[in-house]
């Protein structure tokens, strides 16, 4: 099947769902990540809807020129030469795309009629289905000014005719409904704070609600605290929970999985044990956790997805979780160790 991927940060999604509309009204099919089944790996789902599109359109902002993941699709999007059609809704042009012109979708506006009417030739499928227009550009088409020697007249209301468009249902509310995320917990613990926190990008407070959640998950008080051997059990389902939360709302910068793959690339092993002094040092600098011999203590975390390394959140002084000494350095070791366990 045939469909336009859509590229863009988490934190322009309310446009994203206005966009997808306007396209689905004009019969052209698009996928979305947040499409994909809770469970399944994100980057190799990615990876093959973006190979199997026909149209790849990059949303440009600000947020998304930061995110590893819309840099990452766009850059594979030119090397397999796919159609690319930059929306630029906030900021300036990328030199990556420089070369290709921009639709100006600033303010948050849909593009104009001939964007979606250039996508049509990539779809023959719906070629054959009435066409139809957004909103604004049915009025801007149906009551276009006829220039005149005394200024501008617009055509008497009974002259004026609507195309025929499919009966589309008007959101409210712009924004995804956010119940899309899966927040299963074997403990019966409620992660929507945490999911709301992450979502509107206050970075710490998610942090400091991550560790209350774990320590809930595992039957303990908030100022509890885990032994680094007890995460080596910690509840699959709430693991997953809680690393798709952090992988998704960061795109794809921040979460234990982040955290793991530079853990390997470090050297250690996922056997849950100390990985030693040279493998443990050289992962906390690549976290942004020590800086030279001194680790960096809570408060100094940058807490920025702009400045700060992949892999920084969630802390290591919340995966602490109140412990001292040796299990200090053993408790992302178990961490890490437990998500593969847990085939993440």
């Amino acid at each position: 099947m045939s469909f336009i991927f859509i590229s863009y940060s988490r934190q322009d999604q309310a446009y994203v769902s206005l966009l997808t509309q306007a396209l689905e009204s004009h019969h052209l099919p698009v996928w979305l990540d947040d499409r994909i089944d809770y469970g399944t790996r994100w980057p190799r789902v990615i990876q093959d809807h973006l190979e199997q599109c026909q149209v790849f359109v990059v949303v440009m902002s600000p947020r998304s020129e930061e995110s590893h993941w819309v840099q990452c699709e766009l850059s594979l999007a030119l090397e397999l030469k796919k159609p690319i059609f930059p929306l630029l809704l906030e900021g300036r042009r990328w030199l990556s795309v420089a070369a290709i012109q921009a639709v100006d979708v600033a303010d948050g506006k849909l593009p104009p009629a001939r964007f979606f009417n250039t996508l049509q030739p990539y779809f023959p499928a719906s070629s054959s289905t009435a066409k139809s227009l957004p909103i604004q550009d049915v009025v801007e088409e149906s009551i276009s000014p006829k220039s005149t020697s005394v200024g501008w007249v617009l055509p008497a209301p009974s002259s004026w005719t609507l195309p025929n468009l499919p009966v589309v249902p008007i959101k409210q509310n712009l924004t995804p409904d956010i119940e899309e995320d899966d927040l299963s917990s074997e403990k019966g613990v409620d992660y929507r704070k945490l999911r709301n926190l992450l979502k509107a990008g206050q970075w710490r407070e998610s942090d400091l609600e991550t560790a209350r959640r774990m320590l809930e998950a595992m039957g303990r008080k908030e100022d509890d605290w885990i032994r680094a051997e007890e995460l080596l059990i910690f509840p699959c389902k709430d693991l997953k929970t809680i690393d798709a939360l952090w992988v998704k709302y960061s795109d794809g910068k921040w979460g234990f999985t982040v955290q793991r793959r530079i853990y390997v690339e470090c050297g250690a092993k996922l056997d849950g044990k100390y990985p030693g002094d040279k493998v443990w040092h050289e992962y906390c600098r690549r976290m942004g956790w020590q800086k030279g011999n001194s680790y960096v203590s809570y408060s100094d975390l940058t807490f920025d997805p702009k400045n700060s390394l992949p892999g920084e959140l969630p802390s290591r002084e919340l995966l602490v979780l109140g412990l001292r000494g040796r299990d200090r350095r053993c408790i992302n070791p178990s961490l890490v160790s437990r998500l593969s366990t847990c085939n993440l």
